[in-house]
């Protein structure tokens, strides 16, 4: 059967890919990654797209060697660019203090993000398909997820896309035989050891077999349902969050009546949206609860949350204390810009996305949100890098007449002093040009006469957090 009509709808409906893209396509060597590569290559002159295969070793399965080899041969012969690392899980995971899966879905995301920066894509493709969403959707209910937790795996994350998502395993294998494609499996999907494999083998057949057989379709339509009013929910959400929000030098305060007064779905997300400014992850339903709870205590006490977060209940308001420096430092870090492309900062959970745009293309660079900023690339010296601020730093800041001192610019900014080592700075050969989510240097603003435009978008982005499926 020919998957071409769906994945085409698929592509269009979620807006993956524009006309000459640059695509990293992460292929395993199981059938739904192999399909994928197919599919994209039959796509790729109708779009114009620029395709890169990365394979990922990671040295668990004695079947590895062969599955390199073989998904090395299919770049070959689709006559793309391969991509090949090894690493060691076990290794990584025992490190990282992490289970062996989480550890290699970090590194797996890792290295596709640097073979992204490295090629100067703006795409990696995964195939993800129907039936990992419906695994997913059930191993969080099991795991006691929310609603943000049920919407499943994304068909659109950053740079991530997953045209799959919507077809079904049985149909990806078919089309693999109708394209005569000779896929690898990984018989430890067969293991009951894990708990996805005991959905997909056990749980799943059971509510097919028993209680509805479109249950496959019937999970994904839910997942799309519950992403659709989560993202409702979400603005809704941080609409309030902006209201109630008062930030200080050493922590952000909630303004308490106005967020009991609010519907408790929206409170716990304020209360959500607190902890993630503060430390980057999210909080689990539990420790939101508790915090609920001291909406009603008395003024004075005091909560410990995960990572070292205090919640302090004061008379009006309701303050979140971020941990001590002692406790959670960002390390040094200093990662060349890929113009264009991704360039992914692990140490402060986020992906900068750069690209060469016409500079009239984004209207008003000042009407953009504080996570963009638009240079003139013709006033830029390269090298460019991004990196944590160092003791000294100065910079010229637009609208600024001279330059001054980066740690007085963000006092005056008033931007709390737990927040500034988490500010990524992208400089030139000649100082810092923009401080991330704060402002761009007068030196590369962008003139009527740009000619070209340096767009640079972050977003928040974790390994972990990226939903997993098959192969």
């Amino acid at each position: 059967m020919d998957l071409l009509p769906v994945f085409k709808a698929a592509v269009e409906e979620w807006h993956m890919l524009l006309p000459g893209d640059k695509v990293v396509v992460g292929v395993s060597g199981g059938p739904d990654s192999v399909a994928l590569l197919d599919l994209l290559c039959r796509l790729r002159e109708e779009k114009r797209l620029s395709l890169y295969v990365a394979h990922l070793h990671h040295g668990l399965r004695a079947e590895a060697e062969a599955e390199a080899a073989m998904v090395s041969e299919l770049a070959q012969k689709y006559g793309l660019p391969f991509f090949l690392d090894r690493v060691d899980v076990k290794e990584h995971a025992r490190q990282s203090k992490l289970s062996i899966e989480a550890a290699a879905r970090e590194l797996r995301y890792r290295f596709l993000l640097g073979v992204a920066g490295e090629v100067g894509a703006n795409r990696i493709a995964l195939g993800h398909q129907a039936d990992d969403q419906a695994e997913t959707l059930l191993l969080h209910l099991l795991r006691g997820a929310g609603l943000s937790g049920l919407k499943g795996i994304l068909p659109v994350r950053g740079p991530f896309i997953r045209p799959l998502l919507r077809v079904r395993r049985a149909e990806i294998e078919a089309y693999c035989r109708w394209r005569g494609l000779k896929p690898c499996y990984d018989l430890s999907n067969w293991s009951l050891e894990y708990t996805r494999n005991r959905i997909r083998h056990q749980l799943l057949p059971l509510l097919a077999r028993e209680y509805n057989p479109s249950i496959v379709e019937v999970l994904c339509r839910l997942a799309e349902i519950i992403r659709e009013e989560d993202e409702f929910l979400e603005r809704e959400a941080r609409r309030a969050y902006q209201e109630l929000r008062r930030e200080g030098e050493e922590g952000l305060s909630l303004a308490l009546e106005p967020l009991k007064a609010l519907p408790l779905a929206l409170a716990r997300r304020v209360v959500r949206l607190a902890y993630r400014e503060l430390v980057g992850t999210e909080l689990p339903f539990e420790h939101v609860e508790a915090v609920r709870q001291w909406f009603y205590r008395p003024a004075g006490k005091e909560l410990s949350l995960p990572k070292n977060v205090r919640v302090v209940r004061e008379y009006d308001s309701l303050v979140f204390l971020p941990p001590q420096a002692e406790f959670s430092p960002v390390p040094f870090y200093a990662y060349p810009l890929r113009v264009p492309g991704i360039t992914y900062l692990p140490e402060v959970g986020l992906l900068l996305e750069a690209r060469l745009i016409a500079p009239w293309e984004l209207g008003d660079p000042r009407r953009l949100p504080s996570t963009e900023a638009l240079l003139d690339w013709e006033a830029l010296v390269p090298p460019l890098r991004v990196r944590r601020r160092l003791p000294g730093d100065r910079f010229h800041p637009f609208g600024y007449p001279a330059p001054v001192k980066l740690k007085s610019f963000l006092i005056n900014q008033k931007i709390p002093r737990y927040k500034r080592d988490r500010l990524p700075l992208v400089e030139d050969a000649e100082g810092i040009v923009w401080v991330g989510g704060v402002r761009i240097s007068a030196r590369v603003a962008v003139k009527p006469e740009t000619r070209v435009g340096l767009h640079l978008r972050l977003y928040p982005f974790s390994a972990q957090e990226n939903d997993t499926g098959g192969r």
